[in-house]
Order: C-alpha cells, then structure tokens, then sequence
C-alpha cells in the first residue's frame, strides 16, 4: 500500500522522529497529504535541508506549504526509468525557476527537438521553445525487449514522449506528454486497459481514456464514449462495467461522460489532446464554480482550456463587465484556487 494506506501518513512524522530519517522522499500527492498533517511536536532535526520530488507536477502552494511544516527544501526533478531514473534536477543552491525541473544531471544531455521531415529528421528547438524531449547520456538504457526502432533517433537520442521547452539558461520545464499516460499520484495508468474494458460492451462505439487534473492526486481517470446509436447504457453502467474488467483499482474512471461524438484526429483515432483540455474545462468549471460563490454570478465568467506556446496548456478566466465586483478579492480566491494545480491561467477582465 506504500503512501496509500491512511496510517502510513498519518504516522509520517513520527517515523521521522523515532528512526532519525534524514532523507526525506514522496511524490507530490503524498507531499500534499503531508502539508496538510503538520507535525505535532516531534523532532525533525534529523532531517538533511533538501530531498528530491518527481513523478509530476508539484502545485507550487503545497511546495510552501511543505517547505514551512517541515524546514526542508523540495527541489523538482524530470525522470524515467529508461534513463536510470533522474535526467534533471533543480540546483541545490540559489533561487529555483517556478514549475522548473532544474538542470541536467552530470554527463546527461537534454534537449528539445521538433520533428521535420517523414525520415525522422529531428531540429533541436530555440531556447523556450516547445519540442519533444530527448535525452542521450550513459543512464539511458539499451532498450526494450521488442521495441520499434523508432523510440530513438537516427543518431541515438532517446525520444521521451514528454512534451517541454529549455529556456536560456538550459533550465528544463516540463509541459505535458505526447504519449498519453494518465499519472495518478505517481501510479502510471495505461488508457488502453480503460478503453478496452469500457468496448467490451455492445453499446459502446467509441471510448478514449484521458487524465483530468486534481488537486490532490495531479490526476484521475476519467472516459469518453460515444454510444452505438439507439444504445440506453448509463455512465453509472458504464463504471460498473469497467471496475468489473479493471485489474487495478485506481485505473477505474472517476467519471465517464457521454458524448454525442468523440473529437477524432485526421488519422480516425480520438483526440487525446481535444479530449484533455475538455476534461480540465470540466474540473476547472466545477472547482471555480465553488471558489466564486459569493464573489461572482454564475453567468458572470466563463473559463477556456487551450494550447500554449509557452506553458503547453493554459485555463483563460473571461470575467464579464459586473459592477460592484471587488477585483482583488475574484483574483485572490482564483490565485488560492489555481495554486493547487500546475496548470498556467490567465485573467481576461472587460476593457
């Protein structure tokens, strides 16, 4: 059960204390579990001033949150196993980059690249702009048993999967994932395994399986399906049938909605990426509907989930000419609400 299992964190910081731990280690969900279960009394001073976080995105407030409780410092880093593990970290000294993932480890070469031409030509991108993350250096392992040749490059670059941008100063960021991995507090989830158990049904034409972003856990599962027509199953039928057919408990969707047509790409194969911005939409809608009761009408704002030069993905905020409204306060309750997840935003107000 690890991390999972209620007692584990619950008995977190006396472990610290009876043990004498000095290096602390957890991934962003069980870092937010723990900012929010300070501790009480026991003694940290056993404790190194920094340790490592990964698996995803940590929310910067419980960055500081954790930081505060706890005296250490978490510095971000990007991984895979294919790579041995660690390809960057952030630097132990000076000020970190916000959402960075630092730099590369020693004798690790990373870099962006955008594909060119149908031969599998690959350019390396300009500082900060968006490409496919590549990684070369003695960690990357040989391979796997069976795997197509087009995982590297022609001349040995290990292609990620992983979307990101190295600024100027070769400081990593991570901003999304070509591949479509749904990480689930650190557990990788295959869509693949949701969408097959939610086609074994005869009602279902389509199903394509996305993340859609937590607060607590990074993300959760959720699924889309376009129903054979003249079809009745419900999406409570739907998650019924799916925990029956799921081996693992937290690959079962959270949610399943049920469309009219499921956004496809040219190739005839479902738009993850359509498919993830209208599950953050959902999330962000849900959770901002809550943060501005009492701050703002319902039909006062509206909200949009989009691609990104930059950021990869950003939430725009439309907020419509109310008078009356206290700006300050809107903008805090969306900063407090926003800070918990890695997802850029922006404020559009009336002009």
């Amino acid at each position: 059960m690890g991390a999972r299992d209620k007692r584990y964190v619950a008995n977190y910081w006396k472990f610290v204390e009876r043990f004498a731990v000095t290096r602390l280690s957890g991934v962003p969900t069980t870092l937010s579990a723990l900012a929010r279960m300070p501790p009480q009394g026991e003694g940290l001073s056993s404790l190194r001033c920094n340790f490592v976080t990964g698996s995803t995105a940590l929310p910067i407030s419980v960055r500081l949150d954790f930081e505060r409780i706890s005296g250490v410092r978490i510095l971000n880093s990007y991984g895979l196993t294919e790579n041995t593990a660690s390809v960057a970290i952030e630097l132990r000294d000076g000020a970190s980059k916000p959402q960075s993932s630092g730099v590369p480890v020693p004798y690790t070469q990373v870099r962006a690249a955008s594909f060119v031409t149908a031969d599998a030509d690959w350019r390396e991108c300009a500082p900060g702009q968006i490409g496919m993350l590549q990684v070369k250096g003695p960690g990357v392992s040989l391979g796997y048993v069976g795997q197509l040749p087009s995982a590297r490059t022609a001349d040995g670059w290990l292609i990620t999967g992983d979307l990101g941008r190295i600024d100027s100063d070769g400081v990593l960021f991570v901003t999304g994932r070509a591949k479509d991995i749904i990480i689930r507090g650190g557990h990788n989830i295959d869509p693949g395994g949701i969408e097959d158990a939610l086609l074994r049904s005869p009602e279902v034409l389509y199903a394509a399986a996305v993340g859609k972003p937590d607060s607590y856990a990074g993300e959760l599962p959720v699924a889309y399906v376009q129903l054979v027509p003249g079809s009745s199953i419900t999406d409570a039928e739907l998650i019924a049938l799916a925990s029956q057919n799921i081996s693992e408990r937290p690959a079962t969707p959270k949610e399943i909605y049920i469309v009219d047509r499921i956004a496809m790409t040219d190739a005839g194969k479902p738009s993850k990426v359509a498919l993830r911005h209208d599950a953050a939409k959902r999330a962000f809608r849900t959770a901002l509907t809550q943060a501005l009761d009492g701050f703002l009408a319902a039909d006062a704002w509206d909200l949009d989930v989009q691609g990104h030069p930059v950021h990869g993905t950003i939430v725009t905020i439309s907020i419509a000419g109310t008078p009356g409204v206290d700006t300050i306060a809107v903008e805090a309750r969306i900063a407090e609400l926003m800070s918990r997840y890695s997802y850029a935003y922006e404020i559009d107000w009336p002009r």
